[in-house]
């Protein structure tokens, strides 16, 4: 997640490699956050809608060059375009907000058994060989599917491993990173997937094609967070989920949604012949 400035609004990231054929989506996103979030004083992240447009190479660095659209009274507004190769693998729209003072309301929520009553995900969630397993930074717990507490939800309790400083946009840009991994799980869930079904995942061309995330209230990364994802569509081999993500006492937090493509191989073959 640590980027280089060589510009003023353009920055150098490194990838690592997940086991996913493409950079990981997560890591683009958190990474342009934290460019976006370099140009912007005082103010913290509170909407991120990001498109991505190829894979990203994990062998090579992505620049991020970030335009600012505007700073107002209360709000500020970033683009950011993710570079590599010479051509853009990513875009994202981001706004900050100034904090203040308003109104205040969440749905009511039943949170599942805390992290403490359930075993750590020892499982490798990746869906190929990877040189680095998501589960070396970050604890998951996957709440077993009769403790799940929404309908055809797949829920998570997940953290940093490591202790973070106290850097409200750095856990911000961590939580943007993880927030693209358990949304796939959700969309496949109404077709028979749970999460580390490799050979499931292996029939399928599956790649995130956006994602918007809003945040609502502080958190801390490197404290237990509950992931609730669950799906809204598949539909012409596109999938839609969302995801609400909570602190341990249920405090709403923020929210997530992607649309994924999800292609049978067969089909992919079938569609090229």
């Amino acid at each position: 997640m640590i980027l280089e400035r060589i510009e003023d609004n353009i920055f150098r990231g490194q990838s690592i490699d997940l086991g996913t054929p493409q950079v990981f989506g997560g890591q683009v996103l958190g990474q342009a956050i934290q460019a976006a979030q370099a140009t912007v004083s005082g103010r913290a992240i509170h909407s991120a809608h990001a498109y991505f447009l190829r894979r990203g190479d994990f062998n090579s660095p992505i620049l991020y060059d970030v335009d600012n659209n505007r700073d107002g009274r209360g709000f500020s507004s970033r683009r950011v375009v993710a570079i590599q190769h010479g051509k853009p693998i990513f875009t994202l729209a981001a706004s900050f907000h100034e904090s203040e003072d308003g109104m205040e309301f969440q749905p009511a929520y039943r949170l599942p058994p805390p992290a403490s009553e359930l075993p750590p995900l020892e499982l490798d969630v990746t869906p190929q060989p990877a040189a680095r397993n998501p589960t070396e930074d970050f604890e998951l717990c996957l709440v077993p599917k009769a403790l799940r507490t929404e309908e055809n939800s797949v829920q998570w309790w997940l953290k940093a491993r490591h202790p973070l400083p106290d850097d409200m946009p750095l856990h911000r840009a961590v939580l943007a990173f993880i927030s693209d991994f358990g949304l796939i799980s959700a969309a496949l869930e109404p077709h028979g997937y749970e999460p580390g079904n490799k050979g499931f995942l292996r029939q399928l061309v599956a790649a995130s094609l956006d994602h918007a995330l809003w945040f609502h209230r502080p958190f801390r990364a490197d404290e237990w967070l509950l992931y609730s994802t669950v799906p809204r569509s598949t539909s012409g081999a596109r999938g839609l989920a969302s995801g609400s993500i909570y602190d341990a006492r249920g405090t709403l937090v923020a929210t997530s949604m992607q649309e994924l493509l999800i292609r049978p191989i067969v089909a992919s073959l079938a569609s090229t012949s």
